[in-house]
């Protein structure tokens, strides 16, 4: 299939490395039909599709290497994350119920939740996962009658200059969710971070023989580095307590792992994702670029976000009365302001296919789930198009180009909810299908009147902006 998008943001290893340790640990198959294999391929049941809408529990993989090219993947943003202890060490204990009920909501199998349960060094299960990836690059796959392979890059060039033979590719980059991944945040254990220990994994993460592109320093639980702002809800707020370090700042050590990521010696400088991180990090973050690189432009980066509706955390305001009440006004999500920032920065930001981020309670009572398939994928994909809209709007409130961040960070397989018939990355031509209808839609509205002149471009461009281009040049910039 002709290449159609990229993926700022997904976990393809997240269900098969776990799978793993029911047969050989940490081993990456390359006999697809096995659950331990990146291309893997489980496609959602009826049943599957009942209980995900039913409990929000997605239990099919979304982004396995069969699903991604099948739905036309050209570059995919996998994120390293290493399961955080706060996932499995929960208010129901470590007891086989508890991991029963741990395997029924995370879905990578009881061993694998043993294995992080008595671990004590996250950042082995990293280089694991690393090493997960690596077994199988560049092995060819025969899909319907086509090879397909992916490649792990370090550089833009490798993906302009495609690949040799008639193979299809897809094209892998590296980054990480969590900063807990250099052995930090094991609290749980009884341990506090070794600094000596967390900066030296750093320097290891950079010399890397793949290149690490970018990465979140936080994820959901207290890593002793950055402070990170609350995401969890439903069975899992439940069963997890975040409360340690939620929305707190950067801790000293924090700083330090900052400074030696962002060092850019030999080109090897990480980048810092937003994602995840407190409202007073980020702020923290900005304040920090702006007074120790006050004549360089480094970009932000939103690997897989939605907005707020709100002007900033100062104020709670919505300017945009044609989405009013729309979006899901949490801290964990995006204020206009920010939003600048990115497009000024030369930042992009990829939206999540995640119900719990792009909308709130009341639009998605009336996004479905319908029982009219057509009527259910054109809403379920209305609650995309307004988060791109809601950008295109405020960025041209501020005389900037309107449709430049906007891009694709689906987070699939990171135990997400999906949007209902947009299941899996295979979906994703009958996605951009249904976003042109919308694109073509505001562009007759009332809503698109106050659009400038350079901002009033063909609906077929903001979707190809969308799905790809938007990134591709991201990468082409800065990778």
């Amino acid at each position: 299939m002709e290449a159609l998008f990229i993926d700022l943001h997904t976990h393809p290893a997240i269900k098969p490395l776990g799978k793993s340790f029911n047969s050989q640990t940490g081993q990456n198959s390359p006999n697809r039909n096995r659950q331990n294999s990146l291309w893997h391929a489980d496609a959602p049941s009826f049943l599957d599709k009942l209980a995900n809408i039913t409990t929000t529990l997605t239990k099919f993989r979304q982004a396995d290497f069969t699903t991604l090219a099948k739905g036309g993947a050209q570059v995919v943003c996998v994120s390293l994350c290493g399961l955080e202890k706060g996932f499995v060490m929960t208010k129901l204990g470590t007891s086989l119920p508890a991991d029963l009920v741990n395997n029924l909501v995370i879905g990578m199998g009881r061993k694998r939740i043993d294995h992080v349960q008595q671990m004590a060094n996250y950042f082995t299960d990293l280089e694991m996962e690393y090493q997960f990836y690596k077994q199988l690059d560049g092995h060819r796959i025969l899909l319907d009658g086509a090879w397909y392979q992916y490649k792990i890059v370090s550089d833009f060039s490798e993906i302009e200059s495609g690949s040799e033979d008639q193979t299809n590719t897809i094209y892998v980059i590296l980054t990480i969710e969590g900063g807990h991944v250099f052995n930090c945040g094991l609290q749980r254990m009884g341990k506090t971070a070794d600094a000596a220990e967390v900066l030296a994994n750093v320097k290891k993460v950079k010399q890397w023989d793949h290149r690490l592109f970018f990465m979140g320093l936080t994820h959901h639980f207290n890593n002793e580095l950055v402070g990170h702002a609350p995401s969890l809800s439903g069975l899992v707020s439940k069963l997890c307590d975040q409360e340690e370090g939620m929305n707190t700042g950067f801790t000293d050590l924090g700083w330090k792992v900052l400074r030696q990521l962002l060092d850019n010696t030999n080109d090897r400088r990480v980048l810092i994702d937003l994602k995840h991180m407190s409202v007073q990090a980020r702020e923290e973050y900005y304040q920090f670029l702006k007074q120790e690189y006050p004549n360089e432009i480094i970009p932000l980066i939103v690997s897989h976000g939605a907005v707020n509706g709100f002007r900033s955390h100062l104020e709670l305001v919505e300017d945009d009365l044609f989405n009013y009440g729309k979006f899901q006004g949490t801290a964990i999500n995006f204020y206009d302001d920010e939003l600048v920032r990115i497009a000024q920065s030369g930042g992009i930001f990829g939206i999540q296919f995640d119900e719990r981020r792009v909308a709130s309670k009341l639009e998605l009572k009336k996004s479905g789930p319908f029982l009219n398939r057509r009527k259910m994928l054109f809403h379920q994909s209305k609650l995309i198009w307004n988060q791109i809209a809601h950008m295109a709007e405020v960025l041209n409130r501020h005389g900037l180009f309107a449709w430049g961040i906007q891009s694709i960070g689906t987070d699939f397989d990171g135990m997400i909810n999906p949007l209902n018939g947009f299941w899996t990355a295979g979906e994703m031509p009958l996605f951009d299908s249904y976003l042109e209808k919308h694109a073509f839609n505001y562009l007759q509205s009332e809503q698109s009147k106050t659009l400038t002149a350079f901002n009033r471009i063909k609906p077929s461009e903001i979707v190809d902006r969308f799905m790809k281009e938007n990134a591709y040049d991201f990468l082409k910039r800065n990778f």
